[in-house]
């Protein structure tokens, strides 16, 4: 069977027009993952529909000619293209029939409600700061991405992690807040928590509050000062023991307790923090160290205590900040 004729049309209509219900989405999930090529038939769809969407706002070009392509393909007709080499022909038919099926749910559903888009937002080495529709708060860290209906219009609100964010949720007790991240879910009603995929694991840590885990049947609670780990190739929830680390979150909330650490260290977590670049003239200050704490300073104020502490220069310009000086405290 191709992956056009297991292509699950009015599903992915429902999953992309935010009407989706919990399990409807997971369902998605796990067609994505059934096979490799669903995951490019799903990139190439959520392109189109982010593309007509940012372009007409929420009004979809073309509906009747989708529509008219789509009917000749249920029914067997032809349509009549100009002709392309076999590989993009077969691609094209892939494509369009997904757009298409996109395109025919929403007509089904009136154009007087209307159909709201997916939003999609993504990081490169720079990190992002964000309110979503519900008043919440995200933070991307570098090289991750969000996805979510425009408005939160359904029952719950969805949103598709990859990578790695922190959320403080504003709290609507009847519409649930729900991370998908990989093969987890975290359901909250109002709290703030840090979640961190990677290959091996799905970490989410917890400041204030409380979430829950799942995957599949299993679940956890993960309480404020905690964090809770799925492990990928074990398939298992679990919390760790250990403190809570501030530090991990700092690229978000700007609060560090740096513990005798290097200069080095200290000012990698800031570059992402405050979207600097540092620059040691004299590299034999990285190996400096210091403690101290910020609670979201003001970052000219950091350097200011950098300076004292260790008796260097901290000079700004523009978006950088050059260190120079004799150095550690000498």
């Amino acid at each position: 069977m191709s992956t056009a004729e297991n292509l699950p049309y009015e599903l992915l209509g429902r999953y992309f027009s935010g009407e989706a219900t919990p399990e409807e989405a997971m369902a998605v999930d796990d067609w994505i993952r059934e096979h490799r090529d669903h995951r490019k038939l799903y990139d190439q769809v959520a392109a189109v529909w982010d593309d007509a969407a940012l372009q007409q706002r929420y009004r979809l070009p073309d509906k009747a000619a989708a529509l008219q392509e789509l009917k000749a393909k249920m029914t067997g007709r032809p349509v009549v293209r100009k002709m392309l080499p076999l590989s993009r022909i077969a691609a094209g038919l892939v494509l369009l029939a997904g757009v298409a099926a996109i395109l025919f749910f929403m007509l089904r559903s009136g154009n007087e409600r209307g159909a709201p888009a997916i939003v999609s937002k993504q990081t490169g080495e720079a990190i992002r700061r964000d309110t979503l529709p519900d008043r919440s708060t995200v933070v991307l860290n570098s090289h991750s991405a969000l996805q979510y209906a425009a408005g939160f219009r359904d029952t719950a609100r969805w949103v598709k992690l990859s990578g790695e964010a922190w959320f403080d949720v504003t709290s609507q007790p009847h519409k649930p807040f729900i991370v998908a991240v990989g093969d987890v879910r975290i359901e909250v009603l109002g709290t703030s928590f840090n979640v961190r995929q990677s290959d091996t694991a799905i970490a989410v840590m917890v400041k204030t509050g409380a979430v829950r885990m799942s995957e599949g049947d299993s679940s956890i609670q993960v309480k404020a000062g905690q964090e809770g780990v799925y492990h990928i190739a074990r398939k298992e929830l679990g919390l760790t023991a250990g403190a809570f680390n501030s530090n991990q979150l700092g690229y978000a909330t700007r609060v560090f307790n740096f513990d005798n650490i290097t200069l080095k260290e200290i000012t990698a977590q800031l570059e992402k923090a405050y979207g600097i670049r540092v620059v040691f003239e004299n590299k034999a200050l990285e190996d400096c160290t210091m403690s101290s704490s910020f609670e979201n300073k003001p970052i000219e104020y950091v350097f200011e205590v950098i300076s004292v502490t260790l008796n260097v220069t901290c000079r700004f310009e523009k978006e950088e900040v050059f260190i120079n000086g004799a150095g550690c405290g000498g």
